[in-house]
């Protein structure tokens, strides 16, 4: 079995210093990494967990593992999430996942469109907003989802974020770049289903049960919420969290789809992964419009994998336990890369 470095980024609360909750969405909890850990010894193997801090690079010299297992948000900029796997490879270590080039331009959420539709896979048509009075596109009809353009689980997005008019628009515009320094990318928002679908392994890659997302209202979201786990500790640090906003919805795996949009859902899905370069493992979000076409929404190749989320619980549906599961993302990377398993 093989020596794995388990690479991450923890939940630390001091690095809020007043900035909005939502900045910490894409880190994990102790209790994510403690699921993890113990899901990779029940597939046999050394667990050596490491944070990604800025002695990443010496801790992964000093430890020298067959293999990262890497779920790293990275600690800032506009291509976080690839800093990992760039240090990997020129470490020459072999990891789990996307490469650099892969997770920078997933984060960036219209790097991803222009890829998505030069594959001629239909995405919302958008505009990224770098200042709050650069002019809109006359392309562009309402209603519009303003959202910020290189962040993941669902960072700047709140029940103002879906808006009507100009004014609307240049509020919500205004916030997000005041608030989390960076461009805003304004979306035509589709108003019909959300599927959220998991994929699993390459060439091709499975997909996993689809899940959908149903909401009260045809206008709702999936909106930042603090985990359980979560919240116990900031109840203990006396950080208040009470007002975070929240659309009702609930979640339903397998989807209720016909053969015919199920097979179109996974068509799209492993279009879009292979056409991004994703590998090993990761999520997308897609809508079905009123036109029938189904938009592509987001690309996730390091999606939440604590196990009450939603791509853990689409493994399951669809036969896996957790630690199975984790471990058939582990043994994808060590075929990719050559190794022959035990």
């Amino acid at each position: 079995m093989a020596k794995v470095a388990l690479v991450y980024n923890l939940i630390h609360f001091e690095g809020l210093r007043g900035r909005p909750l939502d900045m910490l969405a894409e880190y994990d909890s102790e209790e994510t990494i403690a699921a993890l850990r113990t899901a990779l010894e029940v597939g046999g193997h050394e667990v050596l967990p490491l944070e990604a801090d800025e002695t990443i690079m010496e801790q992964l010299c000093e430890t020298q593992p067959d293999i990262v297992f890497n779920i790293a948000e990275g600690l800032r900029g506009e291509s976080r999430e690839a800093h990992v796997p760039a240090i990997c490879e020129m470490l020459g270590l072999h990891y789990t996942g996307s490469g650099p080039l892969a997770l920078a331009t997933c984060l960036n959420k219209a790097r991803t469109k222009e890829v998505l539709l030069h594959h001629g896979i239909p995405t919302p048509r958008f505009q990224v907003l770098a200042s709050p009075d650069a002019p809109l596109s006359d392309a562009l009809r309402y209603p519009l989802i303003v959202k910020l353009l290189h962040e993941g689980s669902s960072m700047g997005l709140s029940d103002a974020s879906v808006v009507d008019d100009e004014v609307a628009l240049r509020a919500q515009v205004t916030y997000l770049i005041e608030t989390y320094r960076e461009p805003a990318l304004i979306e035509e928002f589709i108003e019909g289903r959300e599927f959220t679908v998991g994929l699993l392994g390459n060439d091709p890659p499975q997909v996993l049960p689809i899940i959908e997302v149903i909401f009260d209202s045809p206008r709702g979201i999936v909106l930042f919420e603090v985990d359980p786990e979560v919240a116990v500790k900031m109840d203990s640090a006396n950080i208040d969290y009470s007002h975070l906003p929240y659309i009702p919805h609930c979640s339903v795996c397998p989807a209720p789809v016909d053969a015919g949009l199920q097979a179109r859902i996974e068509e799209r899905a492993v279009r879009a992964f292979t056409a991004l370069g994703c590998r090993d493992w990761g999520r997308m979000e897609m809508r079905l419009g009123p036109d029938g076409e189904l938009y592509i929404l987001e690309v996730n190749p390091i999606a939440g994998i604590d196990p009450s989320y939603w791509l853990p619980w689409a493994a399951e549906v669809g036969g896996y336990s957790y630690a199975a599961f984790v471990n058939a993302i582990l043994d994808h990377a060590l075929r990719r890369n050559g190794h022959t398993l035990a």
